[in-house]
């Protein structure tokens, strides 16, 4: 019996993951409702957690449970990720949170159960913030299922990220243990601790500033790819071309910002005058025109061409975060790119980066173009992940992705304008999005309570280890 509760457990939590966390959810402006299910997912696994179940059992439980979760990567990432690194993105999450089930019964065993609540917030928290700065950034968070209703994200802004996984922790562990002891008190601090955080969200995104409104227009042709991955002059003039249309048919409806995907055509010397005399006109008269370009000379860049209105000479953004494997054969870029107007340029993967982005973030952005390039599966999550770092960061996002999303949000996450670029033919995209209010509070405090989760979980395992109890489990 204890063997069959064990594996249902683990099939709830991990239904719940799979669906509600990674690749889960949805982008679209109303609202979902899988942002409850993430809430939810750890309760049933915290329950056996929190009786007096064996401690290998509890283990296999998180772990098995978490391991269907990051399961959903699969899909995505199977055909197209090196293996290591692809069992490298499941097992770490689930071995961080198989970590902290097992820490918060421990303490809530050897001192109080309010106590091992606290614990497995604060080590899921430390685990998540320490994932972050592994390849993969903050991509495997489970705070991303909480953008679906923009009120629960706001203390991003605040304290990060990190906010939005002690919030899901503090609740489900609480629930967990209201449901294992019968005291109305974990039910009202469940209940008492999404309520504050719905609070804060609400008042901040009901008092959002009035700020300058920028037309957006995005474009994605997944039907070009196979041209603008080969090398000649002849295939990168005819992407070029392409997308130099699409975007006068978008400044014609007004966008004085234009994106384009990641990487659309190779570019070497020999034609890249060419290439950058399509987008310049665009540009000229009309809009700041952003294009993702492989850049090949003597070194391999991921960049995105920048080309002005005022017909100044393009600039280039190389990508500093290279996906694993994928791009080994590209060399990273060292610095960050904003215009005088606050805009900031980014790539793709960058985003996934908490810590990058705040660091940019120190100089003020409100609105950041992103060229991007998904996996189709993965399209959804991964607009989440650039979205995320507008709120902490209080800027607005333009993304475009080949095989992803065209997305507009803005500073708060809320989803204005999107649309998949999967299907025949130009793939066109307009949004208007207001500034974002620029630098947080985040910029200022940092990663601190990220910090202050790791110092509280060594200090309650310490005291808990030291305690006198006979209550331990074996």
């Amino acid at each position: 019996m204890t063997t069959l509760i064990a594996v249902l457990c683990a099939a709830l939590s991990g239904a719940a993951f799979y669906f509600s966390c990674g690749l889960g959810g949805s982008v679209s402006p109303a609202v979902g409702s899988l942002w409850a299910v993430a809430l939810l997912a750890p309760v049933p696994v915290l329950w056996l957690a929190f009786r007096t179940g064996k401690a290998w059992v509890v283990f296999l439980t998180a772990f098995g449970a978490m391991l269907i979760g990051m399961a959903n990567l699969l899909p995505a990432y199977g055909a197209v990720m090196p293996l290591a690194v692809l069992l490298f993105a499941i097992a770490t999450p689930a071995l961080g949170f198989a970590g902290a089930v097992m820490a918060a019964r421990f303490v809530a065993q050897r001192l109080t159960p309010i106590s091992g609540v606290i614990a497995f917030a604060a080590l899921w928290t430390g685990v998540d913030y320490l994932l972050s700065q592994g390849p993969n950034g903050a991509a495997s968070s489970p705070a991303y299922s909480q953008l679906e209703l923009p009120w629960m994200i706001q203390g991003a802004s605040v304290f990060g990220i990190w906010i939005i996984t002690a919030v899901m922790g503090l609740f489900a562990a609480a629930t967990a243990m209201y449901v294992v002891t019968k005291k109305s008190t974990f039910a009202i601090f469940a209940v008492a601790v999404v309520t504050l955080n719905l609070g804060y969200g609400a008042w901040r995104v009901t008092s959002a500033p009035q700020s300058e409104v920028v037309q957006v227009g995005l474009a994605g042709d997944d039907g070009l790819i196979r041209a603008g991955l080969k090398d000649d002059a002849a295939s990168a003039l005819a992407v070029s071309k392409a997308y130099a249309a699409a975007g006068r048919g978008l400044a014609q409806q007004g966008a004085t910002l234009i994106v384009f995907p990641e990487k659309i055509a190779v570019v070497r010397s020999a034609w890249a005058s060419a290439v950058n005399g399509e987008f310049a006109n665009l540009a000229s008269g009309h809009a700041l025109v952003v294009a993702g370009v492989d850049a090949r000379g003597p070194e391999r860049k991921n960049d995105a061409l920048v080309y002005f209105a005022n017909g100044a000479a393009p600039q280039a953004y190389s990508k500093r975060h290279l996906v694993p494997g994928l791009e080994k054969a590209f060399t990273p870029g060292t610095a960050s790119f904003m215009l005088g107007d606050h805009t900031g340029i980014a790539i793709c993967k960058d985003m996934d980066f908490p810590d990058m982005l705040r660091l940019d973030a120190m100089v003020g952005p409100n609105l950041y173009a992103v060229p991007a390039w998904d996996f189709g599966a993965d399209a959804v999550w991964h607009a989440r992940l650039a979205m995320m770092r507008g709120v902490e960061n209080g800027f607005a996002v333009a993304r475009a992705a080949n095989e992803g999303l065209l997305s507009v949000s803005d500073a708060y996450g809320r989803v204005l304008a999107v649309k998949k670029t999967a299907g025949g033919g130009m793939v066109t995209l307009r949004g208007a999005v207001a500034r974002g209010p620029g630098r947080t509070l985040y910029a200022d405090i940092g990663d601190g309570l990220a910090y202050l989760s790791l110092a509280l979980s060594l200090l309650l395992l310490g005291v808990a280890a030291f305690a006198k109890t006979g209550t331990e489990a074996a």
